[in-house]
């Protein structure tokens, strides 16, 4: 049933503050349980993103509060370059458990997509603008909400995870190596190159990149790359969200040197590393309409699929 108007609440709507993040950081984590979705944040994560590059947190996030209680949250943030022609601006938001049902998702869907136009105004003028967000587990009442509003299915993500206490090591020899610090740019040019072919994509600024770099959730020593002639040829990026779990955030080969099993080098050095400094699990997501047959390659070493996340798009006209 399409959410009821809000009845009998009062909710305080704003922008969130340096000083929610404690309330930020216990929302989200709460509402990646309940939901199932695996969202996990700190509160380290969490104040390093309000400093993300070229986005204002006095103006591309929103929340409601009943008193000091968090009900809902959301946020926006535009690309820096146009995608297929468009502007792209992702819009994300939750609305707690516990007080689903009464409009609050729909005001919250409302003010994020306001703020999208304007955002996507201001950095593409006269660009046609398309939302993407996501929908969560199947049959979601986030899912339910965006068809209303006339968002449509896109894409899926499928988590994929490596149990590495049981994960079974071929125990071929790789090539991969550890990155060095100084390689990172080369990392980017690399991974710019690699996923140029792929949908939805647009090529990741230096300016991101490094402030990627300098996150706490970095783990550059479970990391790996192919290096030949000075240049990356593949890399497996990898991070800490969540105690114990090495999130492998991105993976790639350039396209020049696809077919020659570097990706399953890198991903052989990054699920080692993880396993020899004692983490549980690698973890990484592939997008369902990967040109290359990712998952082929990823279920081949080791990683099984545990949850499928949607992606919903709504283009709006010029």
């Amino acid at each position: 049933m399409p959410e009821c108007r809000i009845v009998d609440m009062t909710l305080t709507w704003r922008a969130v503050t340096p000083a929610d993040i404690p309330a930020v950081v216990s929302f989200t984590n709460l509402v990646g349980e309940r939901d199932g979705t695996g969202a996990v944040t700190t509160q380290e994560s969490t104040a390093e993103m309000f400093q993300a590059p070229r986005f204002d947190v006095s103006t591309d996030t929103v929340s409601a509060w009943d008193g000091g209680a968090l009900l809902a949250l959301g946020s926006v943030f535009a690309r820096d370059a146009l995608v297929d022609g468009r502007a792209m601006v992702g819009v994300e938001g939750a609305v707690h458990p516990d007080h689903r049902g009464r409009g609050v998702g729909s005001e919250l869907l409302t003010r994020l997509e306001e703020r999208a136009v304007t955002l996507a105004s201001e950095r593409h003028p006269g660009a046609p603008l398309r939302l993407r967000t996501s929908g969560g587990l199947p049959d979601s009442s986030s899912q339910q909400l965006l068809e209303e509003r006339g968002f449509t299915p896109d894409n899926y993500f499928v988590t994929m995870q490596a149990q590495l206490e049981d994960w079974p090591d071929p125990g071929v020899e790789s090539v991969a190596v550890r990155p060095a610090q100084s390689l990172l740019d080369a990392m980017r040019d690399a991974h710019n190159d690699a996923f140029r072919d792929h949908r939805n994509f647009s090529p990741i600024s230096a300016e991101h990149w490094a402030f990627w770099g300098k996150s706490s959730a970095q783990r550059l020593e479970q990391s790996r790359v192919v290096v030949e002639d000075g240049r990356v040829l593949a890399y497996a990026l990898t991070g800490e969200h969540e105690p114990g779990v090495s999130h492998i955030e991105l993976v790639g080969t350039r396209r020049e040197a696809r077919g020659r099993g570097l990706a399953r080098d890198v991903l052989l050095g990054s699920l080692r590393a993880a396993r020899d400094a004692g983490y549980r699990i690698s973890e990484l997501e592939v997008d369902s309409t990967n040109p290359t047959g990712a998952d082929r390659l990823y279920t081949s070493v080791g990683f099984v699929p545990v949850r499928v996340i949607s992606r919903y798009v709504r283009d709006l006209a010029d």
